[in-house]
């Protein structure tokens, strides 16, 4: 197991970090300040003013000093004992930038010093400038310079694990992103002191429409907030011609317009539902659910006429369903039963048919069974009247006997369930529409609900 070694500035552990072959770079993941040990410092680092505050070394606990560097340009700790050197955050970028070395990383004399264009060696004021190193020629396969320091390309971010949250003025904001920023370039006036390569630690929390971040560097800790504001809105108060670009993705801070709409639809989808379920009960107390019909029908294998008509028969009330209960004694065989419901008076037919079958038996020691000898089906709206009904069945069984029940205005349960589903797709759908608009937001911060490999899948 390897050593644990604390920051010395907030006391979290320190993450090793093999920025090339057997260096190790220690960050801390709280603070975003950097160690190195005192042999994989390439650059000199000569102190001045040296003097301990109290800080104990995370490689030995010896005291630590603190120190000016390049006339007072940079201030750092250094281990009394070991030659650790310890840099807040921002103050490695500073001694790139006065060092004139990118690459501070690696044992001195073994490796050449590398240069990018903006970095110069530092000058003291009032002495002529050094020459700058001479810098490797630049290929194509030399990869492009990083935005982020290179001792914090790995270090983790707790924020991502511990989803903090903000409350200010009655709202709650989500923790969104946290990142490491580096000032490339400075162009214009500041109310503050902007220079190269300062670092900051960005946290953004979000309460659509609302925007709330934190900047936190050495010895400042600053909160901001913001709106979002659409881009017509812009172009409008600009007076700016033509229209604005097309959105590309999902802003921080944008409101969900699916989200607004939910509420309403949830609304209006309880007032139907309300309705709906209403007017079921309603008809469900004023159904007769009155038997209309009921007898028995008879035929054999060797009938030449296998057709059967019923007497007639009254159908009372108003215009509704009926109930047709079909009991047969068919076992280990099947019967299709072509029926017709036939008005006397008008001879208006109601044709429909349904196929019954029933087998069992016994496998491996367990019984089984497959069908029913009984059916029930509905006609949806019967007028009253007088009928009778014709039966004319196919079947294998050497004697079909068929029982016929008819019960009239019959509520039915699944109806208003049906009517409950339809309601439910405008919502559904907004619903959906909604969750991808977040899943787009998300993706895009430190909580992203879906991943790639569940987009994708997982690679072979």
């Amino acid at each position: 197991m390897s050593e644990r070694l604390d920051c010395p500035k907030c006391k979290a552990p320190l993450e090793g970090h093999d920025v090339s072959d057997g260096i190790i770079v220690y960050t801390c993941p709280a603070c975003y300040g950097v160690m190195y040990d005192k042999e994989v410092l390439a650059v000199p680092l000569d102190l001045t003013g040296a003097a301990t505050k109290g800080l104990a070394c995370p490689r030995c606990r010896g005291a630590m000093e603190t120190g000016q560097g390049y006339s007072g340009a940079i201030e750092v700790d250094r281990c009394a004992s070991c030659g650790a050197v310890w840099f807040d955050a921002g103050e490695i970028q500073i001694l790139r930038r006065l060092s004139g070395v990118e690459n501070l990383a690696g044992r001195r004399g073994e490796s050449e010093i590398e240069t990018g264009p903006s970095f110069q060696p530092y000058s003291p004021p009032g002495s002529p400038p050094a020459p700058a190193p001479a810098r490797k020629k630049k290929t194509d396969d030399e990869p492009a310079p990083k935005t982020v320091p290179p001792e914090m390309a790995n270090a983790k971010n707790p924020d991502a694990d511990r989803s903090p949250t903000v409350a200010l003025d009655g709202r709650v904001y989500q923790h969104f992103q946290t990142s490491v920023p580096v000032t490339t370039s400075v162009l214009g006036e500041f109310p503050w002191t902007a220079k190269v390569g300062d670092v900051v630690r960005m946290r953004d929390f979000i309460s659509p429409p609302y925007l709330l971040s934190q900047e936190v560097s050495e010895g400042e800790k600053v909160w901001s907030g913001g709106e979002y504001v659409e881009p017509e809105e812009i172009w409008t108060a600009f007076a700016m011609p033509g229209a604005p670009p097309a959105k590309v993705g999902v802003a921080p801070a944008q409101p969900n317009p699916w989200s607004g709409q939910l509420g309403s639809l949830w609304g209006q989808f309880a007032l139907a539902a309300a309705a709906c379920v209403g007017a079921y009960f309603m008809f469900s107390v004023t159904a007769s659910r009155k038997t209309v019909y009921e007898g028995g029908f008879s035929v054999a294998a060797s009938d030449a006429e296998r057709s059967r008509v019923s007497d007639t028969f009254e159908i009372p009330g108003r215009t509704s369903n009926l109930e047709i209960y079909l009991e047969t004694n068919l076992d280990g065989h099947w019967a299709y039963v072509s029926m017709a419901l036939i008005d006397a008076d008008t001879d208006l037919a109601y044709d429909f048919g349904r196929e019954i079958s029933y087998y069992h038996g016994y496998e491996d020691g367990e019984s089984w069974s497959e069908g029913s000898g009984h059916e029930r089906l509905y006609l949806p709206s019967v007028p009253k009247g007088r009928y009778y009904l014709r039966l004319e069945p196919e079947t294998d069984a050497p004697q079909l006997n068929v029982r016929v029940v008819m019960r009239r205005d019959i509520p039915l349960l699944r109806l208003p369930f049906i009517s409950l589903l339809l309601l439910l797709i405008p919502v559904v759908w907004a619903v959906m529409r909604s969750g991808s608009f977040e899943n787009t937001r998300w993706m895009e911060s430190d909580h992203p609900r879906v991943s790639d490999d569940d987009d994708y899948g997982d690679d072979e």
